[in-house]
């Protein structure tokens, strides 16, 4: 019977020792396992702060550039409309015709200046932004021990504690403040 008893013992023991080196490489593992998180730039790009006042100033500058826009377009429609009222055999038809298409060919030319003038406008201000968020990034992974933050848009599903997302505007809107 002692044998026995003997024999039970030392499996018992061999079972918790098992099962102590067992937590103990999970504790040491779970130290050194990668940490992976998740931003969205869309959303930082829509809520923080920083790129609202980017969007009201590029909608500044576009309502300023439509103002100009629809003056010229409104020129060329009283030019047209002149054109229109006037007799295709009289002296002044093909001199009116003339200015209207040189008007016509002017307010596109414009109109394409302003559409290229607003793309650059917004390709810049949405770099400047990348740019700052970037840093942020890889000074956030570097503080909180991040291994790797990847893009949302770059994962299928994503679970909530991975989305570091809030946390990177939040820290943007107070460097930006």
């Amino acid at each position: 019977m002692k044998v026995k008893n003997r024999k039970v013992l030392l499996l018992l023991a061999f079972v918790f020792a098992l099962l102590f080196s067992m937590s103990a490489a999970g504790v040491v593992m779970a130290e050194n396992a990668p940490k992976i998180g998740f931003v969205d730039l869309n959303k930082i790009m829509r809520d923080s702060k920083a790129a609202k006042n980017a969007r009201a100033i590029y909608q500044k500058d576009f309502e300023s550039k439509k103002a100009a826009l629809k003056e010229k377009g409104d020129k060329v429609a009283n030019l047209e409309k002149d054109l229109k009222n006037t007799k295709q055999n009289s002296p002044g038809f093909k001199e009116k015709r003339e200015k209207l298409a040189q008007e016509f060919k002017e307010f596109k030319r414009l109109e394409s200046d302003f559409n290229e003038q607003l793309k650059k406008k917004d390709a810049e201000l949405t770099q400047k932004i990348l740019v700052d968020v970037q840093q942020i990034l890889k000074q956030f992974s570097k503080n909180e021990k991040y291994s790797i933050i990847f893009e949302k848009k770059a994962a299928l599903v994503v679970e909530d504690g991975f989305d570091v997302t809030d946390k990177i505007i939040k820290i943007y809107d107070a460097q930006k403040k």
